[in-house]
């Protein structure tokens, strides 16, 4: 093979040898550049992986944070209300002490006027009877020695009641007083049965006037 033909063997040889490692620093330049490419495209991808992962417990703790905050508007909410109630409760219960201070004091004066139109006529009612019978015993003291009245008489019984007026009239007891007691002594007692209950410890109690045949009788 002559010089020439050899010589343009090798520079073919060497053209290809070039164009060659060329091509292969172009692919790793590209491959170089792909690689930073994919390396930031993974970066950001983490980035935002961390990021919504992130927002996601955000979101959760805004969850729970409204969920408590709702709670704790209901918890707010009910003790006011619980407050508000306590506070009626307790203002019923001072007009009702008030009440029955005012029903007491009344009651009090009631029996206190009612004992005293007893002393002074000498009159001992039995309440069990009332309203419907007026039942009980006029009680006089006078020269001829004592005087007793029994009386038990219908409500209505108008012909029954005329005729105990004059005897009353008669053993000088003053029958406007007597009436007054009796018509006291109903209402006490009309009142009384349409009360509460009464408790056990006031069961116990005696009643506000016995009639007592045995006890001698007051003056009047």
């Amino acid at each position: 093979m002559a010089q020439k033909d050899i010589n343009g063997v090798l520079l073919d040889y060497h053209n290809r040898l070039k164009s060659m490692y060329d091509k292969q620093n172009i692919m790793e330049l590209r491959e170089s550049r792909l690689n930073k490419k994919v390396s930031k495209f993974q970066g950001n991808f983490m980035s935002a992986k961390e990021a919504c992962m992130a927002q996601q417990r955000d979101c959760k703790v805004q969850k729970v944070l409204q969920q408590r905050h709702h709670e704790l508007e209901e918890r707010i909410l009910f003790e006011k209300q619980l407050a508000q109630e306590l506070e009626d409760t307790r203002q019923r219960n001072l007009a009702m002490r008030e009440q029955l201070k005012q029903e007491r004091q009344i009651n009090n004066e009631l029996m206190e006027c009612i004992h005293i139109l007893k002393e002074t006529t000498g009159t001992y009612i039995n309440h069990d009877a009332l309203p419907a019978r007026v039942k009980g015993v006029v009680a006089r003291r006078d020269i001829d020695g004592e005087q007793w009245i029994p009386f038990d008489l219908a409500a209505i019984d108008a012909d029954g009641f005329e005729s105990l007026f004059q005897k009353l009239h008669n053993a000088n007891v003053d029958v406007e007083k007597w009436r007054q007691l009796v018509s006291l002594a109903a209402d006490f007692s009309t009142e009384s049965r349409s009360s509460a209950t009464p408790r056990k410890d006031d069961a116990k109690c005696s009643p506000i006037i016995e009639i007592d045949l045995t006890s001698p009788p007051n003056q009047a």
